[in-house]
């Protein structure tokens, strides 16, 4: 898994680099339909995916995006505009909740496009498109450059849709793609400043039982993705939250047996964030702040501060880094083999995938 998280950049990279090759199928088939908005289906991962690429693509389509959990969307959402684009995203492509929100888009008449790293995924059979996240076969349970991978896979897509339909130009897409390697290159100082901070804690945070992760603004999908990837790993109670979300009540539940993780990404929730350490430092002595050192006049060495790019629409990928590390070493030190599923034959028993076997480490369907 730690292999993993320092493969990101080079997989990210990848993406870009390859990106007309990986779109090709997709924009060929989408560039003369009228697409008037979109909708970005996945559960865990990959709905948190979506959320991270949410703003970009707003901003870069000036079309409304909707991030929704697949069943949500087949059970509940009525779609008016026919002009809509149903994207499903599932990373493994066997979750059956994904193929039920592609089907419910079909069964609407609606245009849908499949997105998975598995090559034989079985949600490439209910959509118009498939296209590939190249980031190769994470042999682990907990995702983590599938995350970031995932996102700039479904960027890639749309930006190079946006091109042959003219919605923007090539010099737009040049500036946005050079503040993407700009984060990009900044993530092995991220992870190496993450795995010194993670030794800081360790000790502090391995008794936790209850654990807090909250975020603002463009962080927020790492805000349920980084409380995603400790709840799977760790295996203890994890909750994340919207940091004005946190204000409205929240607060009065915690205890000195809370553990609070912040991730105080640049804007004018930062301040806030530290106003909230100071209160909440009467009631836990566990807070872990995560941002860069602008601003922080008072060093703890439970702070992870780094020089973060700050960028609103993509430092989500470096945001997320600290929250896989802690995923990823700790159940090493609790001896937690976070590999082995609590129950391999959970997904077969409650109907939520069609396990093929390879992906996920699960053994095939009986």
């Amino acid at each position: 898994m730690y292999d993993y998280i320092c493969e990101t950049p080079v997989v990210l990279r990848e993406i870009i680099e390859n990106r007309k090759e990986i779109t090709k199928e997709f924009v060929e088939y989408f560039k003369d339909k009228n697409i008037e908005q979109i909708y970005v289906l996945g559960s865990g991962t990959s709905y948190h995916a979506g959320l991270s690429a949410k703003n970009y693509l707003e901003e870069l389509l000036n079309r409304k995006v909707f991030c929704m959990y697949p069943t949500q969307f087949a059970r509940s959402e009525k779609v008016f505009n026919k002009n809509t684009l149903v994207i499903g995203m599932s990373q493994g492509g066997q979750s059956l909740s994904t193929v039920e929100g592609l089907d419910a888009a079909i069964a609407e008449g609606l245009y849908t496009a499949a997105v998975s790293e598995n090559p034989t995924a079985l949600v490439f059979e209910h959509a118009d498109t498939k296209t590939r996240i190249e980031v190769g076969n994470e042999k682990c349970g907990a995702k983590t450059k599938g995350y970031a991978g995932t996102t700039v896979t479904l960027m890639m897509m749309l930006t190079e849709l946006a091109l042959a339909k003219g919605i923007t130009d090539q010099a737009t897409v040049d500036a946005y793609l050079k503040r993407m390697n700009k984060v990009i290159d900044n993530l092995g100082n991220v992870t190496k400043a993450a795995t010194e901070w993670y030794g800081r804690i360790k000790e502090e945070f391995l008794p936790a039982k209850r654990i807090i992760v909250v975020g603002y603004d463009g962080m927020y999908a790492d805000v349920l993705e980084g409380a995603l990837k400790v709840l799977e790993t760790v295996r203890q109670g994890v909750t994340g939250y919207d940091i004005e979300e946190f204000f409205h009540g929240i607060y009065n539940s915690i205890t000195d047996s809370a553990h609070i993780f912040y991730l105080a990404s640049k804007g004018d929730y930062k301040p806030r964030v530290l106003k909230l350490i100071e209160i909440l430092s009467d009631w836990t002595p566990h807070n872990y702040f995560i941002g860069s050192p602008e601003g922080v006049e008072e060093y703890s060495d439970k702070y992870l501060l780094c020089d973060f790019v700050e960028d609103p629409l993509f430092s989500a990928w470096e945001y997320i880094i600290p929250m896989q590390v802690v995923a990823c070493l700790a159940p090493q030190d609790l001896g937690i083999n976070p590999d082995i599923p609590k129950d391999p034959n959970f997904h077969v028993r409650i109907g939520s995938k069609k396990l093929d076997g390879v992906r996920d480490h699960y053994p095939a369907e009986k």
